[in-house]
C-alpha cells in the first residue's frame, strides 16, 4: 500500500502506470462543498474538468441546476444524463457545428439548451440550422468583461447583436454569459471586488435589454474563483468546473477555499541518480497537462522537496533536496492543472477510502464530438 494525509491506494503493482485515479468520497464531498457555497439551485456547473457521464449524474442528483459544456461531446453528456438546462459555452463558426447542435436540440425537447453568440456570424449560424431544422434555437449574448478570448464587450456592439437575436427567425434571446476567467486573484477580499465589478457591468447590461423589450431569462457567469458571487445574485447562475477534482494551480493560488485534492496520477520510479538528486517518472507530458511552466506542471505530495525540472514524452524527471526514492517505487501526482489531464486518459479509476479500485469512471466526453 501507499498513501499520504489519509489517501490510500492498495496493490498499486495492479495498476499500469501512468494512470489517473479519483477518490470518490473525495469528490463527492466537493460536490456537497460547491452547492453549500453557493447553493446547487444557483449553479450550473462546467463539465470540462471531468468530462464523465457518471460524475453528470452525481451532480444531478445532487440538485444542481444545470451544466455549461465546451464541446458538442460534453453537451450530448449532459443531456444523456438528463439535464434539463444547458449551456454550450463556446462560440459556434462552423455549420456543421451548428447542425449537430440543432440534432442534438431536437434529440432532446424537454431541455433548455443555449448557444453563445457575440458575432452575427454565430447568429446567422444558429438562424439556418433552426430554419433547417424547423426549430428556434437558444442562445446567449456572450459578454467580454475582460478575458478577450470570446464575447462581445458591453455597448453598441453587443447591442445590436441581442437584438438580432431577438428580432431574428429560428432563433431566441435567452439570456446573458460572462466568464471572468482572467481574474486568479487569490486574495479573498480582492476577489469578491473583481467579480461585482464584473456583475454590475451585466446587470447594467440586462437593464438596458430589459428597457428595450428584450426579454433576459437567463444569466451565467463566473469560474472557479468567481462563482459563489454570481450564484448569490438573485437571478444568476454562478459556474464552477475546477472544484470537483481540484488541483496543485488552484489549491495554491486558493487556500481559503474548502476543496481538496480527488483526482491523482499514479506514476512510478524508473531511473534514479542519487549522486545528483535526481529520479525519473513515467510522468511525461503524455500523462500530465504541459499547459503550466515544468515546474508547475505536477507535484508529489509525500516528496514536498521535489520539483519537477525535466519533462518529454514520457519522462518526468524530479530534483530533491534529501534521500532519492527508489527504483521501482509508486508516487501519487497531484496535476497542476487537472482539465487538460483528463482528456489525456479514456478513464480514470475510482478509489475508495480503503485504498480500492471499485471501477471504471469512464471519461464519456474525452473526444470533441
Amino acid at each position: 500500500m501507499i498513501g499520504w494525509n489519509g489517501y490510500k491506494l492498495r496493490d498499486p503493482d495492479n495498476i499500469s502506470t501512468p494512470a489517473m485515479l479519483v477518490f470518490r468520497e473525495v469528490m463527492e464531498s466537493n460536490i456537497a462543498l460547491c452547492n453549500r457555497i453557493g447553493g446547487a439551485e444557483n449553479l450550473m456547473v462546467h463539465v470540462k474538468t471531468h468530462k464523465s457521464l457518471e460524475v453528470t449524474r452525481t451532480q444531478l442528483e445532487a440538485g444542481v441546476a444545470g451544466f455549461k459544456a465546451s464541446t458538442l461531446r460534453e453537451l450530448e453528456m449532459v443531456l444523456e444524463a438528463g439535464a434539463k438546462v444547458a449551456v454550450l459555452a463556446y462560440p459556434l463558426a462552423q455549420a456543421r457545428k451548428a447542425e449537430r447542435l440543432a440534432e442534438l436540440c431536437a434529440a432532446h425537447p424537454d431541455a433548455a439548451v443555449h448557444a453563445i453568440v457575440s458575432k452575427p456570424l454565430h447568429v446567422e449560424l444558429l438562424k439556418g440550422a433552426g430554419a433547417r431544422h424547423g426549430q428556434s434555437l437558444r442562445a446567449l449574448l456572450d459578454l467580454d468583461v475582460g478575458m478577450s478570448r470570446t464575447g462581445v464587450a458591453p455597448g453598441q456592439g453587443a447591442e445590436e447583436i441581442y437584438r438580432s437575436l431577438h428580432e431574428g427567425e429560428h432563433v431566441e434571446a435567452t439570456g446573458l454569459h460572462a466568464y471572468d476567467g482572467h481574474d486568479h486573484e487569490p486574495n479573498p477580499a480582492k476577489r469578491e471586488i473583481l467579480a461585482a465589478a464584473h456583475i454590475e457591468e451585466v446587470k447594467r447590461f440586462r437593464d438596458l435589454a430589459r428597457g428595450q423589450g428584450w426579454s433576459v431569462d437567463l444569466i451565467v457567469g463566473g469560474g472557479t474563483f468567481s462563482f459563489p458571487y454570481y450564484a448569490r445574485e438573485a437571478g444568476m447562475f454562478g459556474s464552477p468546473g475546477n472544484f470537483i477534482y481540484w488541483d496543485a494551480t488552484y489549491a495554491d493560488l486558493m487556500p481559503d477555499m474548502p476543496f481538496r485534492w480527488a483526482a491523482f496520477v499514479l506514476t512510478q520510479v524508473v531511473d534514479s541518480y542519487p549522486e545528483r538528486g535526481l529520479f525519473t517518472t513515467d510522468l511525461g507530458n503524455k500523462a500530465v497537462a504541459p499547459d503550466r511552466p515544468i515546474p508547475e506542471r505536477a507535484v508529489l505530495p509525500k516528496l514536498p522537496n521535489a520539483q519537477l525540472r525535466a519533462q518529454n514524452e514520457e519522462h518526468g524527471v524530479f530534483k530533491i533536496t534529501g534521500e532519492v526514492p527508489k527504483v521501482g517505487s509508486y508516487l501519487l501526482a497531484a496535476p497542476g492543472h487537472v482539465c487538460p489531464t483528463t482528456i489525456k486518459y479514456p478513464h480514470s479509476l475510482w478509489i475508495d477510502s480503503d485504498g480500492n479500485v471499485t471501477g471504471v469512471n469512464e471519461h464519456t466526453a474525452r473526444d470533441r464530438g
